[in-house]
């Protein structure tokens, strides 16, 4: 047998399939697996050693992580950019509350070595998508990913096409500046001028289900309860919100919004989300030696149905203008 060469992680890739288009995606971490637990159930067999072991069942499962880039033209179709593309899969559902078929990542290909480690992920679900932007940094985005199935395509693999990673072999990352943002509270509202930092998860605890089918492998894996929640960092405090969520006992439902997203002025890769039905709790500060913040998580209960997906093509409200002090 030969003996196995040194074979570098930056020769793979992640690549997702999604409503018809290939997007290769440029990321610093995948974790998605395949994996399966063994136990070793206690029995009484007159051994000192265990004697018996049981298989338990496959999971696929993972998350990849990755900064935000100005790939212009989104797929291999150019239909749409990757995060417009992913916050659809994460977002959608029909008016049976599942994830529709188009909007699963079917398949996820990884690319880990040329060495017989490639493989396809099959019925790929967005469990969770995470995006973050924070002042002097990239624009960063979280999957966590659950599919029914791995395939190993063997050695070899490529690589990604131009056409994959956005029609350019570059591509700049979208930093604290090419965001935009909104504040909408009771009473009224603020841009980015305030915010440090920004975050909002899409959780759609999804679960797998198992039948006596044969298998070792779900049968199904269903979204349950979406749940949306983020939080802001506040440079000092923002009166106007404070003293809206202290008072969030004299309404009756929440009326709040936030809108956010990126534009790049000369670039086609634009996305916005507003999202309404916010709430915020009450803030929470803490006296140090260093600059004052006061943080707020928040959470939106948009009530959303199966043609809603929040994206907001108004760019321009809410971008800061570099205004200083």
């Amino acid at each position: 047998m030969a003996i196995p060469p040194a074979y570098m992680g930056f020769i793979g890739y992640v690549r997702v399939t999604s409503a018809g288009s290939i997007y290769g995606i440029r990321c610093d971490s995948c974790e998605l697996k395949l994996t399966q637990t063994i136990d070793k159930p206690d029995v009484v067999s007159s051994r000192f050693d265990k004697t018996v072991y049981r298989l338990g069942p496959k999971e696929v499962g993972g998350t990849i992580s990755f900064p935000a880039v100005m790939d212009p033209s989104g797929g291999t179709s150019g239909s749409v950019d990757l995060i417009p593309q992913l916050w659809l899969s994460v977002i959608t559902r029909d008016d049976d509350g599942r994830i529709p078929a188009a909007y699963l990542l079917d398949p996820v290909t990884v690319k880990y070595t040329s060495d017989h480690a490639t493989f396809d992920f099959n019925n790929c679900r967005l469990n969770s998508f995470k995006w973050t932007v924070a002042h002097s940094e990239m624009i960063k985005v979280e999957l966590d990913i659950m599919g029914t199935s791995r395939e190993n395509l063997g050695g070899g693999g490529g690589y990604l096409s131009d056409a994959e990673l956005g029609g350019q072999r570059n591509a700049r990352a979208l930093t604290w500046n090419d965001a935009f943002m909104e504040i909408g509270y009771d009473g009224g509202s603020f841009t980015g001028e305030y915010v440090r930092s920004f975050d909002i998860t899409v959780m759609n605890n999804c679960e797998r289900f198992y039948t006596l089918n044969g298998c070792l492998s779900p049968q199904d894996i269903a979204a349950k309860l979406r749940d949306l929640t983020g939080s802001l960092v506040i440079m000092g405090r923002h009166p106007g919100l404070g003293q809206a969520a202290e008072d969030n006992e004299s309404r009756c439902y929440a009326d709040g919004f936030l809108h956010f997203g990126y534009d790049v002025s000369g670039c086609a890769a634009k996305w916005g989300v507003k999202l309404p039905g916010v709430v915020y709790e009450i803030e929470t500060m803490g006296l140090k030696n260093d600059l004052m913040e006061s943080t707020v998580n928040w959470h939106a209960l948009p009530g959303g149905i199966s043609t809603e997906n929040f994206v907001n093509t108004n760019f321009t409200v809410s971008k800061s203008s570099c205004n200083t002090v």
